[in-house]
């Protein structure tokens, strides 16, 4: 082993850059296999070439051809992991069929206005369904049912990949409005069934001490279950660009964080790091740790991790085993996961883009936190303005104002949010909590009220490719101003 170690660093880069470059390689090759049909059989010879250079480059002295062809073989490995991800539909052969299935629910109730959705595994099948159903009935995580109605495939719909997006969840099929006999309960695991119910109970708690829609817009910040909110409500969150305070991504996660540093300048940096911890804790115990959830903790715990030991690039290669761990395990979500794009992009923007800024403003007044704030926030809206261009066509022009004017509110909103199932305390800091989140509704309403609020931008793929160079020529400039500057 000690041998090999020398090899390797005998390339002339360290062992972290190549762990870097494989964990790269791989994302790069689990992309590719989303947009491309590449037979297996030419993956299988591609590996057992890259295998075989790996080997002779290697022990011939050839390291930095021998670390390419390791790349190389790493991004086989991605098309290869997305592939065998995919497997024929098994309803394939009873759509637009009447049928009677028996199985559990084996996700969290989607409740939305005047309807739920279910995750529906039936007993003998691999792949799930979606219900739409009424709320009439009460449903719950780990319900045993009989379904008795229609099957049908999912449709795409305004270019919108639906059926790609419902796979990500090894969703096959869907179901409007069955027939539906609950036979028992709690057949699901009981961890998970557990955490649902304190989720269930907190949820109904904050509904007796706040109206609506502040009880939503508060479960929709606290654990992006914004379903119940009011279309206009989530309308006006997304024509000022702030719809990500309000949905489970590192986004929001990464900028409430740093904005609980402000704890640093009155307990220290230890004391601030913990309660930072104990409020992911939390976020992820409060929220049912649906994957999502997960996958927004963990990009926040890197970048807390980043915070805590001071140096931003040391973060690097646990934030790409991040994603390509997550990846492993779901290698759907890089392609039809929004979500996940967009905490990996604003993790990267504040891990890199921050400290940048910080440098080139460092005699700037700090104003308790507000500037850090601030910068955290222009940071992460430049990493993921290329993604939100793409997916949603739309630019906020009022999103920096918002953004401003909202975000520090937030944790605030989140830490008295979280203290309203306190005994005894529960009223004041629901009232406390009812200022907050009025205070957001109300910029949220008026910034999207003002002509030109937003604009529809219909890009080509060249001006996208070109806007997704921004933050990297963004960091790029911050980096050599910062050189030009300490010279």
């Amino acid at each position: 082993m000690l041998a090999l170690n020398k090899r390797i660093l005998g390339v002339g880069m360290s062992k972290s850059k190549i762990f870097i470059g494989i964990c790269l390689s791989f994302i790069l090759g689990v992309f590719l296999g989303s947009i491309l049909n590449v037979p297996r059989f030419y993956l299988f010879i591609a590996i057992a070439v890259c295998v075989s250079a790996f080997a002779v480059f290697f022990y011939t002295g050839s390291k930095k051809i021998a670390v390419f062809c390791l790349w190389l073989l790493f991004l086989a490995f991605g098309m290869w992991r997305i592939q065998i991800s995919f497997s024929p539909n098994q309803y394939q052969n009873v759509f637009n069929s009447r049928q009677k299935l028996e199985g559990y629910i084996v996700e969290d109730v989607d409740i939305r206005i005047g309807k739920q959705l279910l995750t529906f595994q039936p007993n003998n099948f691999q792949q799930r369904i979606l219900i739409t159903t009424s709320l009439y009935q009460n449903y719950f995580y780990g319900d045993w049912v009989v379904v008795e109605g229609k099957i049908a495939e999912p449709n795409n719909f305004s270019g919108f990949d639906y059926k790609g997006y419902l796979e990500r969840y090894n969703v096959s099929a869907v179901s409007s409005y069955p027939k539906i006999l609950v036979l028992k309960n709690n057949q699901g695991n009981f961890v998970k069934y557990q955490l649902l119910k304190i989720k269930a109970a907190f949820a109904e708690h904050i509904a007796k001490y706040l109206e609506e829609p502040k009880a939503s817009l508060l479960m929709g910040i606290l654990i992006g279950a914004r379903k119940t909110l009011p279309n206009n409500v989530i309308e006006n969150f997304n024509l000022t660009g702030t719809s990500h305070v309000i949905a489970v991504s590192g986004y929001n996660i990464s900028i409430i964080i740093y904005g609980l540093g402000f704890l640093a300048f009155f307990l220290g940096k230890r004391w601030s790091f913990w309660i930072s911890f104990c409020f992911i804790l939390a976020f992820i115990i409060i929220s049912g740790a649906s994957a999502s959830v997960i996958r927004a903790s963990v990009m926040g715990s890197l970048l807390l991790l980043s915070l805590n030991i001071g140096r931003m690039y040391a973060v690097t290669p646990s934030l790409c085993l991040a994603a390509a761990g997550m990846l492993v395990l779901n290698p759907k979500i890089l392609y039809w996961d929004i979500g996940f794009q967009l905490s990996f992009a604003a993790t990267l923007g504040i891990v890199y883009l921050l400290p940048e800024m910080e440098k080139l403003t460092e005699s700037w007044p700090k104003f308790w936190g507000a500037k850090s704030i601030v910068f955290a926030t222009l940071s992460a809206t430049a990493a993921t303005l290329p993604l939100i261009l793409l997916h949603f066509g739309r630019l906020s022009i009022v999103a920096l104002i918002a953004n401003i004017l909202i975000l520090p509110i937030v944790p605030a909103a989140m830490l008295f949010g979280f203290l309203i199932a306190v005994p005894f305390a529960s009223p004041g800091f629901a009232l406390i909590s009812s200022w907050l989140l009025a205070y957001i509704l109300k910029i949220t309403s008026f910034l999207a009220s003002l002509p030109y609020s937003s604009v529809n931008l219909n890009l080509g793929q060249g001006r996208l490719i070109l806007i997704s160079l921004l933050p990297i020529g963004l960091c790029c400039l911050l980096i050599y101003q910062n050189r030009k500057k300490f010279e």
